[in-house]
């Protein structure tokens, strides 16, 4: 056991004390023992804190003054030990053989950065990465294996992000520093998903308000930041379109006004000095990942592969 490399397990949890308590018994009880944990609260005013110190005595508690969103991954990931960091949301959970079949898959691959794992949604019954190719886009939040020399030469989640799409910044600059994301299908972490603290308005999280708003911004601060300005142009003009015919569809006026309030906010904090090579634009489709219909709030259209 004591050649097995450190793995730190940095999950972030916000007001759901029951999930994150389920989600820590599943880590200690993997089959892979040498790991640290560290669990960072956005905030929570729910008890989990002291669920935490209370029930789990050996995890590393972050505890955040305010809810910082995405970022509180940050703070895991500075204080991380492990040559691996394996990163769940509080609802989330790996297999029982996941981390070493992850591990595994790192020693047979020197170009992987990333091992994004089949994330099965347990509430609705199917994989959130169903669509994912073997290099895809992106990864899933609630489970991935991550080189800790992929977050000391990339750096971490981009903090202009409040949640979503965080880890489709974070793959693109992975690829620009030469680390490619690696999807295996059938390698496993639960998605216990719960619904609370999100805005629900239509029973469906993949279709809410909440999520068409940050995914708004996010896209177009992964847009501005890393594409030429020609790409630019043309796909954020697409990608604002995309936006106004869900809006239309599903009467998201307030959220599409809040999300180009929030653009203007962000903008002055916005940079192009990491604009992605040719070649990594070119994998990425110069910005064209997004079809101008929505897929999932017009699931009768195909959806494309990630």
């Amino acid at each position: 056991m004591s050649e097995e490399p450190l793995v730190t397990v940095n999950i972030l949890s916000f007001n759901r004390k029951d999930e994150l308590r389920h989600t820590l018994t599943q880590v200690f009880e993997q089959d892979y023992k040498n790991i640290e944990v560290i669990v960072v609260d956005n905030a929570s005013i729910d008890g989990s804190s002291e669920m935490v110190k209370n029930e789990f005595p050996s995890v590393q508690l972050i505890q955040m003054k305010k809810n910082i969103g995405i970022a509180g991954w940050n703070e895991g990931f500075k204080v991380a030990k492990g040559e691996y960091v394996l990163v769940l949301d509080d609802d989330s959970y790996p297999d029982n053989n996941t981390l070493e079949k992850g591990i595994q898959l790192f020693n047979n691959n020197n170009e992987a950065g990333i091992i994004s794992f089949n994330v099965y949604n347990l509430l609705y019954k199917f994989s959130e990465t169903q669509l994912f190719d073997y290099n895809p886009y992106s990864f899933n939040g609630c489970g991935a294996l991550i080189k800790r020399e992929v977050l000391s030469e990339v750096g971490y989640y981009n903090e202009l992000l409040f949640i979503y799409l965080n880890e489709l910044d974070f793959s693109a600059r992975c690829y620009n520093k030469g680390y490619k994301t690696i999807y295996i299908n059938e390698i496993l972490v639960y998605h216990n998903q719960s619904l609370k603290s999100r805005d629900n308005k239509y029973g469906n999280p993949f279709i809410s308000e909440y999520r068409f708003k940050h995914y708004f911004l996010g896209m177009f601060v992964f847009l501005y930041q890393y594409f030429d300005l020609r790409y630019l142009l043309f796909y954020l003009s697409k990608w604002i379109l995309n936006r106004l015919i869900i809006c239309l569809k599903y009467n998201y006026y307030y959220g599409f006004i809040i999300s180009l309030f929030e653009i203007i906010k962000a903008y002055p904090k916005l940079t192009r000095k990491n604009v992605l090579s040719k070649q990594v634009q070119e994998f990425y489709k110069f910005g064209n990942i997004f079809p101008l219909i929505d897929r999932d709030h017009f699931p009768n259209f195909q959806k494309p592969k990630w």
